[in-house]
């Protein structure tokens, strides 16, 4: 069995887009957090709301196509991941490194099984390690009291 690996750039560079572009992260999970039915946004601006309904958001796929963001996943704790970089999906393991948000003002706690591990680096080897790569889990760096940079692996 081969084992395939996407590499991620530096974290780092995901800190200074964000960086660059703070207002549009912000003005993005501004709109989400008014759309309580929003639960994954694709980067052409579909939201889906978690059944087999979805519906195209034009706002949306403005400031996806400006941020660059592949995807954005919106938790029942208000958070939001912001995928910039990497790949996944069933059957294969995933890798991703973007921007995270989580308000302060969240009503529920982090979704069980889902918590983050605040870390002070995202390179892989500063993270913990299994069968050779990096375990499975959402690592994030905090920059901001509600911002992060976040790393998140799953291994099959």
């Amino acid at each position: 069995w081969l084992k395939w690996e996407y590499h991620l750039p530096p974290w780092q560079r995901a800190r200074e887009h964000f960086t660059a572009h703070k207002s549009e992260y912000v003005r993005f999970a501004e709109l989400l957090r008014r759309d309580s039915s929003a639960r994954f946004v694709g980067s052409d601006g579909t939201v889906y709301t978690g059944a087999i309904h979805s519906r195209l958001v034009p706002a949306y796929r403005e400031l996806a196509h400006t941020l660059g963001v592949k995807h954005v996943v919106i938790g029942d704790d208000g958070s939001m991941e912001f995928a910039i970089w990497g790949m996944g999906g069933p059957l294969m393991s995933d890798s991703y490194l973007g921007v995270r948000y989580y308000p302060k003002d969240r009503t529920v706690d982090t979704r069980p099984g889902y918590a983050p591990n605040i870390v002070a680096s995202l390179d892989s080897d500063k993270l913990p390690q299994e069968n050779g790569s990096v375990a499975s889990g959402l690592y994030t760096v905090v920059i901001d009291p509600e911002w992060s940079i976040y790393r998140f692996e799953y291994q099959e």
